[in-house]
């Protein structure tokens, strides 16, 4: 608003009259009327005296003073940010791991068991396992010829004669099966000893039986002396 609406405004908010107001400032009555129309502006000693004589501030006679408005609220404090745990996913992962890989233990090991006992119940072989018709003859100080008859045989199964030393060290090979009967030639170990146990086995891929056949084999090339043990 400009100052000659501001002034007579102010005027008759206060109950004044025109011949009031300008008592109050010391001027006539005309001066009053025609700073309200408009056709007059006061000097600033007259401004000072009417913003006294109203009551008001010189700014908001002039209209350069907004009307009061309630104090603006204070902006919502800022939301504390949590405190980041690092640690949370760490550890998440971890302790997944963790329940991931016993898990999978445990499962490996009831394959396994269920494998072995499936293995067991697809077996073919009987309980029992015996040979007959062991011999050996010396092809050299070092070689030895075998043969021996398998009371199982067939295509599904295969053989194995080994010759354990009198240390404890075996040398297995593999028994062809032809005709009924095993036979075939070994050299166990670098030769020397005066005498070997040998065993041999039958095996169908799921599981075998062993049998001691021999012990204090020994043998030279065009000789072999052994004690049966079948």
């Amino acid at each position: 608003m400009t100052f000659h609406e501001n002034l007579t405004r102010e005027r008759k908010a206060r109950g004044l009259s025109q011949e009031e107001l300008a008592a109050k400032v010391g001027v006539s009555r005309q001066a009053v009327s025609k700073w309200e129309t408009g056709d007059a502006a006061p000097d600033l000693n007259r401004l000072l005296a009417l913003a006294e004589a109203l009551d008001t501030s010189l700014d908001a006679l002039c209209g350069r003073e907004a009307a009061a408005e309630p104090p603006a609220a204070a902006p919502p404090p800022a939301p504390v940010p949590a405190p980041k745990r690092r640690w949370l996913l760490p550890a998440l992962c971890g302790f997944l791991a963790a329940c991931l890989l016993s898990g999978g233990v445990w499962a490996w090991s009831q394959r396994n068991v269920v494998l072995a006992e499936e293995a067991r119940a697809a077996s073919t072989l009987p309980d029992s396992f015996s040979v007959s018709g062991v011999s050996f003859s010396g092809v050299s100080d070092y070689t030895v010829a075998y043969q021996f008859t398998p009371s199982v045989s067939g295509e599904d199964y295969t053989y194995q004669i080994t010759f354990t030393d009198p240390e404890g060290k075996a040398f297995p090979f593999d028994a062809a099966y032809s005709g009924g009967a095993c036979a075939g030639t070994a050299t166990p170990g670098s030769g020397g000893w005066s005498s070997y146990t040998v065993t041999v086995s039958v095996s169908d891929g799921t599981g075998s039986r062993n049998l001691a056949v021999a012990n204090s084999l020994g043998f030279s090339e065009g000789s072999a002396h052994w004690t049966p043990l079948s």
